[in-house]
């Protein structure tokens, strides 16, 4: 009997119960609108630093917005950072100042009688607008300038001199940019003045960020001439030609001693840019004896010396499987041989999953192309892994038009295709011909030289196609304006006769080198 009366009880309280609740909702947590009914976008894109406006519509049965407080949140997706206050109106409108990222974006709107909240979300991904688009390195009368074409922007998209303010400034003798995405900040900018990492945001700049931190031996103090990385390995070579290697199998890595050569080497470095040797071989030019030399840093890893970097030529002697030794004798102090390039290709041209790297030498007006696939080293201790390095090309290119003025090479990673530039003409060779003949290409307006010719070899975003797109830098002579052009490789297989660029830029000084700032996804 007493159990019917509670419950009966309980059945005459429950309206109560429930009218308290309601009255009391919001002032503990936050709940969707019922009351208030607002309306803005689920997503939205933003630039830093630029203008930024929601105007939100809010429906209600009676809405003054004098009775109620606004607050507008943005929330690190990453957690990496507190979170930001934007606004604290309505309607929002501000000068956007979040680094770049994605965030949860929340008004929170609060009935001022009753302390009930309601709120509202949405994402917003904040680009900055030097997050992608063309780095382009430049000597001003000697001073390092970096300027970047946009594509975050479709207008006014072309920023100039964004060290200016820096403690970088004022540096000289730009060399060379490089991106290694296995960095926290991916982007080296080497010169004369020193070699530095940049911030991956507006590229800011600190002590901590330069080379010689890097180096497990202590401070460096050497220039660094040329930087190559290609995980898991990273060469320098600095402007005396002493070289330096960095393992990045298990990390960053540091730098060791400098190698105990007895001779100096050029600033280029081969390596297979398309595969991912387990220990990787990175060919050299041995500026003395002038030959090619191995890497020998790796060398211990195979119970071999690795004090003293090895000459090509022994590799196969030593044991170390090679493919191709009737292609070409490596050229010896004998030939008498001055080194003019080499590059590094994705072109894949045995289908292994192995790029090629390919050199010019010459003598006099003479001019001789090696082509080597460079491959794994760990081959010496493992034959299942395939072969050391192949042979692949060598032609004598010497009968190529006015291949002896040739300024700047550039190498395809789509077919047997090599590029050069003669003042302000660009010619085609195809390798894959017996006898190799010049093909014009485009030829430039009047009293333009061109300064960098190359192509791009893309870190994460669609590697494939955009690798074959075409860059030339070149400086008017009568203007003193540094000139930047884009040309499709892809869609024309490398066929770049007639062609018209597909994008075009000018108000540049002169153009030392260029790289794409990709989104890059830190891989560690």
């Amino acid at each position: 009997m007493k159990r019917i009366q509670s419950i009966r009880l309980l059945w005459l309280l429950l309206p109560f119960l429930w009218q308290s609740c309601a009255e009391d909702k919001g002032n503990y947590s936050y709940h969707d609108l019922n009351d208030l009914n607002i309306t803005f976008e689920d997503a939205y894109s933003a630039i830093a630093r630029e203008e930024f406006t929601i105007t939100p519509t809010v429906n209600a049965k009676e809405f003054n917005p004098d009775n109620y407080t606004y607050e507008w949140w943005a929330y690190d997706q990453t957690d990496s950072q507190e979170p930001v206050q934007l606004g604290t109106d309505l309607n929002l409108d501000l000068v956007l100042n979040l680094q770049q990222g994605k965030y949860l974006l929340v008004l929170k709107i609060k009935d001022k009688s009753s302390d009930i909240y309601y709120q509202k979300t949405a994402t917003l991904k904040v680009d900055t607008p030097t997050s992608l688009g063309w780095l382009v390195l430049c000597s001003d009368g000697g001073r390092v300038r970096l300027d970047m074409v946009s594509h975050i922007k479709t207008e006014d998209n072309v920023y100039y001199d964004l060290l200016k303010g820096t403690d970088l400034e004022n540096w000289r003798d730009p060399y060379q940019l490089v991106c290694d995405p296995n960095m926290q900040e991916p982007f080296y900018l080497v010169t004369g003045s020193g070699t530095t990492r940049l911030s991956n945001n507006y590229f800011q700049w600190n002590e901590s960020y330069m080379i010689g931190n890097e180096f497990g031996s202590g401070s460096y103090t050497g220039t660094v001439r040329f930087l190559a990385t290609h995980k898991p390995g990273k060469i320098l070579i600095d402007s005396s030609g002493r070289v330096y290697y960095c393992n990045t199998l298990s990390g960053d890595g540091l730098f060791g001693s400098v190698r105990s050569n007895s001779f100096y080497v050029a600033p280029a470095a081969g390596y297979n840019a398309k595969g991912s040797p387990y220990v990787p071989l990175f060919m050299m030019w041995d500026r003395n004896n002038r030959r090619f030399v191995a890497c020998a840093s790796e060398f211990v890893t195979l119970g071999l010396d690795n004090l003293i970097d090895i000459p090509m030529v022994e590799m196969d002697a030593d044991g170390f499987p090679t493919v191709g030794e009737d292609v070409f004798t490596w050229p010896s102090r004998t030939d008498q041989m001055d080194f003019f390039c080499m590059e590094n290709t994705r072109y894949d041209r045995n289908q292994d999953g192995n790029g090629m790297t390919y050199a010019i030498l010459g003598k006099g007006q003479q001019r001789f192309l090696y082509g080597v696939i460079l491959n794994e080293l760990y081959a010496y201790a493992e034959p299942k892994y395939g072969y050391t390095y192949e042979k692949s090309y060598y032609m004598d290119i010497s009968g190529c038009t006015d291949i002896a003025s040739a300024t700047h090479f550039a190498f395809s990673s789509l077919k047997a295709f090599m590029y050069y530039a003669v003042g302000n003409k660009v010619y085609r060779v195809n390798l894959s011909n017996t006898t190799p003949t010049a093909e014009l290409q485009f030829q430039l307006p009047e009293g333009e030289e061109i300064t960098c010719l190359k192509f791009y070899l893309w870190e994460q975003d669609d590697t494939e196609n955009r690798s074959y797109d075409l860059i030339v830098g070149s400086k008017d002579s009568h203007t003193g304006e540094g000139k930047l052009r884009i040309y499709d490789g892809f869609t024309n297989e490398g066929n770049f006769q007639g062609a018209e660029p597909k994008e075009e830029y000018g108000g540049f000084a002169d153009i030392v080198d260029v790289i794409y700032r990709e989104n890059i996804v830190y891989q560690q």
